[in-house]
Order: C-alpha cells, then structure tokens, then sequence
C-alpha cells in the first residue's frame, strides 16, 4: 500500500470552512504528518472539499482555493484531490449565468486547479470526487448525462472516483467497470466504502476485502479505502487489501482473512491468567464480518439459533449442544476481552463486544427456558434485565414501530389509534 488520502469531515478547515488557512500549529501537525508518510514511502494526498458554498464563477473563491492549495504546497503536500460528494447539485443564479450545468462548472474547477499546481509542480495531477460517484446515484452511467460530461471536460489526467453500483458496494463487477470507462474516458479510481462504518455506528466491519474480482486490477486505476472509524478495527480490512492488490494469480477472501487474523492475534495478548486463543478471535469477527456477510461461524450460530426457535426442544440434537457451546465460546471470550494489555483495541471495540455478550447472555436464558417450558404458559422475562430499560430508548422504539423483514424491506402496518397518542385530544 502507497497512498493515504486526507479527507475527514471533522476537520472544518478540509470542507465546511474551506476557504480558512490552518493555524501555525494546525499546519505544523500536517506538515508533520506529510513527512511521516513519505518516510515510510507513501503518498500523502491533501483533500479540499469546497462544493458546499463555492461560487464555480467568483474570482474571489478561485483565489481563496488556489491561496489553500499554496499552503500545502508549502507544507510539502505534492498530491491533492478536490470533492464534490454530498452536496445538492444546483447552480445558483450567477454560476447559472456562466455554466449550463453543475459538472461543467465542476470541470472548468478541477481543471483550473490542476493549472495551478502545474506551475509548481510540472508533473501534477489530481483526484476528483463526483457528486454522483456510485451507480446508486448516477443511474446506468451510460445515461448519465453528468458522468458524460465530465468524462470528456476532466483533463485526461484527473482520476475519478468511484464507489461501485452502491455507496456500499457488496461487489463490484468488471463490466460495470468497463461500463462506467467508457462514459468518463478513463480508469475510476475506487474509492471503497466496503469497511466504512460511519453510517451505523453500532456496526464494525472485521472481514476481509471482499466481492472485488482480481480482474478489476486491469480497469482501475487503484483503490482507496474508507475504513471503520475506530482505527484498531482495521488491521484485517486493511492488511487483506494490501494482500489483495499484491495478489497475482488467484484471490482467496476467506484465506486472506486467515492469514491475516494470524497476524492480529498477536495485538489481542491479556494479562494472566486470561488467554485468547485463534479460533475464539475467529469467531468474534465473524460475528462482525461485512455489510452484506456473517462471517461462516456466526452464520451457523444464527441459523442454529433460527432452528431452536421453530423446533420443539427435543428435537434440537446436535444443534442445540452447538449453540450452548457456542453461547459459551462467545460470552467467555468477551469477558476475557476485559483483561486485553492493548487498551486502545478493547476501547475500539467494547461496545460493539459488550452489546454482544448481553445479547448472547439473553438468547441463552431463552433457549434454556424454552427446553423447560416449550414455549408454552407465561412468556420468558430475563431476571437480569429490567422491562423496557434494556433495549429502551427512543431509537428502539422507532425500530419497533418500523420493523423490517428478513430481506431489509419495510412494510407498512396500521396500528389502533390511541387517544392517549392522539395530539388532537390534548
């Protein structure tokens, strides 16, 4: 791996105040991260995301732009990228009067940057974020008339990125790809959101990179990932995509994961008398595998759990003693968890763990109460958990109200009307 790009949202000087220069100790602390990584021979790529006030017409905004970009230059920046993600599409009246459309007055930006930096640095290029940069947004890219736009506007030498088909793309095809070359004149580059966690913050992604066949090597001009936002969760994500562009011959997700989860294990060491073990690290990222994907030995606790529940108790047989087993493995390596000397990886990761463990601790009490009653009489109550604390809150009682089946979809379901609920008898 040869490249991290700079782009974070917090960072009010990257995007909402983009036009502010960084404090004297703002631009020490990148001017020291632009060293550090060409120290360990990594491209450093600065991001400014202008697109949420920028007048495309205003002299004065060229020139804001160009005195930030002068900036980095100074901090020894060479490599720079300009995003127009997640912004409304629309001009406003005067960059109406001069551009017919948002990705003209886009390329007539970029390609005025990368002027610029031409006259600093003679082979300079750029990296540019559509506004529309996944198949989710843009449509067939075929039609899209944007994508076209900016395929034939874009200097020959900007790379575009690219999501894939979603902003989360389970998998990317080599004929989308091929697709979407043909529309912006170019290899995308991926800019790949599969391990990015940012939007549900009460999952993280511990698997392999995955759904990326090795003959996307030849029509991309590389990838980038967006990973989870707790940095020590990221050790498989990011060693298997090294692996995976490293990879010539054959491409192997699972053994990848393998291989590089023996490498992890050395950072999950406990204190005495505590001790993890490989297949127990195994387990717990399948539970916290991709989007899309348990890993396969959380999906057989999840269907064994599934059969218990439709199964009348005896009648469960090898898979009731596989759940209990696994109820154990589970709960027992969550409190060894506790005693990790890398404190920094149990942070990362002890809510995402702990939710789990109650969750397990539950379903356990369940099924052990299901073999004595079989289903039959009162309903189960947890003795540790008090009603409507334990999964309370108002986000909970949303999802309750809006459920969803097993395919993700939601149903409308009319519920009776309360007139205690009824804001029109107050």
């Amino acid at each position: 791996m040869n490249t991290y790009l700079y782009a974070p949202k917090d960072d009010l000087k990257h995007r909402a105040l983009w036009r502010a220069l960084y404090s004297d100790r703002e631009a020490g602390e990148l001017k020291s991260l632009v060293h550090d990584c060409r120290g360990k021979g990594l491209d450093f790529i600065y991001s400014i995301a202008p697109g949420l006030d920028l007048s495309y017409s205003s002299k004065k905004d060229a020139t804001a732009l160009r005195k930030k970009i002068s900036q980095l230059l100074d901090l020894g920046c060479r490599w720079f990228a300009i995003l127009f993600d997640d912004i409304r599409p629309a001009l406003s009246p005067a960059d109406a009067r001069r551009f017919e459309s948002v990705a003209i007055a886009q390329s007539f930006v970029a390609n005025e940057l990368l002027r610029f930096l031409r006259t600093h640095i003679s082979d300079a290029t750029l990296l540019f974020c559509p506004t529309p940069y996944c198949e989710k947004m843009s449509g067939p890219p075929g039609h899209s008339g944007y994508l076209k736009e900016i395929g034939k506007l874009l200097e020959p030498s900007i790379h575009i990125f690219w999501t894939g088909p979603e902003i989360i793309s389970e998998n990317i095809t080599v004929e989308s790809i091929r697709e979407l070359q043909r529309v912006i004149r170019r290899k995308p580059l991926i800019w790949d959101n599969l391990h990015a966690n940012d939007y549900d913050l009460r999952r993280i992604y511990l698997g392999p990179y995955s759904g990326r066949p090795l003959e996307l090597h030849d029509e991309i001009s590389g990838v980038l990932s967006n990973p989870n936002c707790e940095f020590e969760a990221n050790c498989i994500p990011l060693r298997t995509l090294a692996m995976y562009a490293r990879a010539e011959d054959n491409w192997n997700p699972r053994r990848a994961f393998q291989s590089a989860l023996k490498g992890w294990l050395l950072q999950w060491k406990t204190h005495p008398p505590g001790r993890i073990l490989g297949q127990e690290l195994e387990l717990f990222c399948d539970c916290f595998y991709l989007p899309g994907e348990l890993g396969p030995r959380a999906q057989i606790f999840l269907e064994d759990f599934r059969l218990l529940l439709g199964t009348p108790p005896k009648r469960w047989g090898a898979a009731g003693r596989r759940f209990e087993k696994t109820c154990a493995e589970l709960i027992a390596l969550l409190d060894k968890m506790s005693a990790l000397k890398n404190r920094e990886l149990l942070f990362a990761l002890y809510r995402h763990a702990w939710e789990l463990r109650e969750e397990v601790r539950l379903i356990g009490q369940y099924v052990s109460w299901l073999k004595k009653n079989s289903g039959a009489g009162d309903g189960f109550v947890s003795a540790d958990r008090r009603p409507n604390i334990y999964r309370g809150g108002l986000v909970a009682e949303l999802q309750r109200l809006l459920s969803m089946d097993k395919e993700g979809r939601f149903y409308h379901q009319p519920l009776p009307r309360s007139r205690k609920n009824d804001s029109r008898s107050v």
